[in-house]
């Protein structure tokens, strides 16, 4: 299995990697909208860079809204072909990441405890 990261950026346990997310630099966004952000993010340590996709889904009631977070690292040459892309060619250049690669998950659903987890590649989910 390919290594990436550092215990710093890329720690085992899903919930201390979720807590290290938020001390990553912002370097670049992809997409900057209300309900779906995509955005790349480096580590200060490693250099480690992650791309990151928010997605939330508006139920118009309570202000509770539910919102997925996936991150996953990407190699500096598919770091590359993000950042040198169009918004059309993110869907095209996200579908060439490894979809084996593990990738940190954080769901925060209406009304239940926001949880961590590990899963494997990413992909833009359901959102406003």
């Amino acid at each position: 299995m390919e290594r990436f990261g550092c215990e710093r950026c890329w720690p085992d346990i899903a919930e201390a990697a979720w807590d290290a997310r938020s001390h990553l630099n912002r370097l670049e966004f992809y997409v900057d909208d209300t309900h779906l952000i995509v955005r790349l993010l480096a580590c200060e340590g490693c250099g480690q860079k992650f791309l990151s996709i928010m997605t939330e889904t508006i139920d118009w009631a309570d202000g509770d809204d539910p919102q997925h977070w996936v991150s996953i690292p990407v190699t500096p040459d598919e770091a590359f072909k993000l950042v040198a892309g169009s918004e059309d060619g993110l869907h095209q250049a996200l579908g060439g990441l490894d979809h084996e690669r593990r990738s940190l998950h954080h769901d925060a659903p209406k009304g239940s405890v926001a949880t961590s987890y590990w899963a494997s590649g990413i992909s833009i989910v359901r959102h406003d």
